[in-house]
């Protein structure tokens, strides 16, 4: 049982790091805005791509899934501060990646209450998914920073 537990938290820790490393690509050291508006939105886009990180280094099967719903809980504070501070702009991508987080925060949940391949496999995807979308938001975000 164990052996598949490993083998999915490895791929889950692919499935983030790869994302982390599509959404570090291109984004400013220090950001600059024209107004409080702006500067709050690169703010949120910082603070989204730490937590990002810190789940990434969640180790799954030593850490166990209340280290990673502790992560996902700081992912999901610092998405909500971004979804204010771009929704009005990035509407459409907002909704798009609050839908993914659903699914992921779902999933998990599934998780607990049930671990099997199946459901880790579940996490495994929404992650995968969360991840694309949000780098995809927060690169659109980080340019304009």
């Amino acid at each position: 049982m164990r052996n598949w537990a490993a083998g999915l938290a490895g791929i889950v820790g692919v499935v983030v790091g790869a994302g982390l490393a599509a959404c570090s690509e291109g984004y400013p050291e220090s950001p600059t805005a024209a107004t409080s508006s702006a500067a709050d939105v690169c703010e949120s886009a910082d603070d989204l791509r730490a937590s990002l990180t810190a789940l990434g280094d969640v180790q799954v099967v030593q850490e166990g899934t209340d280290a990673v719903q502790e992560a996902w809980t700081t992912v999901q504070d610092d998405w909500a501060q971004l979804a204010e501070a771009a929704g009005d702009e990035y509407a459409d991508q907002v909704d798009r990646v609050e839908a993914d987080a659903g699914a992921v925060q779902s999933a998990v949940e599934t998780t607990q209450e049930e671990s099997t391949a199946e459901t880790l496999a579940a996490v495994a995807g929404a992650v995968r998914l969360f991840l694309q979308d949000a780098n995809a938001l927060v690169d659109e975000v980080s340019s304009t920073c």
